[in-house]
Parts: structure tokens; sequence; C-alpha cells
């Protein structure tokens, strides 16, 4: 694990993020913000960013919970179900989660040339999901059929981000050691 100490700007280092949109982002970000020295030890990992954890939890635990009140309270007004959704799509999530740590990410792992830490065989499960459920929705003439659209678009867009930051890693890498501070290797 990496740490940067005494610079405030390194909290906008792609690599402190997990999503294409989020690094691309963040590097634009990077590239145009001033120096900022601070009293800071901030840790470089690809899960430290806050703000984008939470993003995409909500939009995820969102969009499941449309998707719900679409299916199972259909007859119910639209402000009901979903405010009876939302916590079912809270623990409504964990199904998910569970059958892939204990069968798809073994599953994968074990016929796989290389091995994928089971949170990342859980989110690529997980979007898969919530992808193919999309791909319904957007073929349904229903108001859901408008967030089956911005997911699916979303989606699109931060596939369409991942090559542009490939192509970017060598700039990205250089941006990040210009920064400075003092890095270490624990």
């Amino acid at each position: 694990m990496r740490f940067v100490r005494g610079r405030l700007d390194a909290r906008w280092f792609p690599s402190r993020h997990n999503l294409a949109l989020f690094r691309l982002a963040a590097y634009l970000r990077l590239r145009n913000a001033p120096p900022e020295r601070g009293d800071v030890i901030l840790v470089i990992d690809r899960h430290q960013s806050a703000a984008e954890t939470w993003i995409v939890t909500t939009w995820v635990t969102l969009t499941t919970a449309c998707f719900m009140s679409a299916t199972l309270f259909a007859r119910w007004p639209v402000a009901v179900a979903l405010g009876v959704a939302v916590p079912l799509a809270i623990a409504g999530l964990e199904v998910p989660a569970i059958i892939s740590a204990l069968t798809v990410a073994p599953l994968y792992n074990a016929i796989a040339p290389r091995r994928i830490a089971p949170m990342r065989v859980n989110a690529i499960f997980v979007m898969a999901l919530l992808a193919a459920v999309s791909m319904y929705f957007v073929t349904q003439a229903t108001w859901v059929r408008f967030v089956a659209w911005q997911f699916l678009a979303l989606l699109t867009l931060n596939a369409l981000a991942a090559p542009i930051v490939f192509s970017l890693r060598d700039s990205i890498a250089r941006l990040e050691a210009a920064v400075g501070g003092t890095p270490s290797a624990v």
C-alpha cells in the first residue's frame, strides 16, 4: 500500500478511484488543480474515494428500488411503492452478494487462469444482473424504462471511459509522480 504525505491534492489521484468515469474526472481535476500542501497522509488505493462509493451505492440501490417497485408493487402509487421498495432493495442487494460469494466467485477462481478477489467478482455479478434487468425494462411501456435507460447509459459511459483512462495510464503515472509528497511502501 502506498501513502502520500504532505499533499492535499493527492486526493485527486486517479489511482484512488475504482470506476473509469471517476478516474477520468480525477485525472482532469488533478491536471488543473493548483498544488495544495497540508499536514495529511493519504492512502493511495483504488477503494479510497468515499464520494465514488456513496454515489455508486446510492445509484445501484435506487435503480434496484425502482425495478422492484415496478414489478412487486406495480399497482401501488409510485411514491408509496418506492417508499416500500427502498428498504427492500437495501436488504435485497445482499442476496446477489451472498450468492456470488458462495458460488460465482469460487467457480470463477477455480476455472480462470487468473484469480480475482471475491469483492470484484461480486461487483461484476451485481452489475451484470442489473444490466440484464435494465435491458428487460427498456422494452416495457412503463415509467421504469427511463430508469433502465439511464442505468444502461451510465454503464456505457463508464465502458467508453475505460479505454480513454487506459490510454492515459502513462500520463496519469507521470502526473501522480509529479505531485510528489513522500510515497512509501508498507
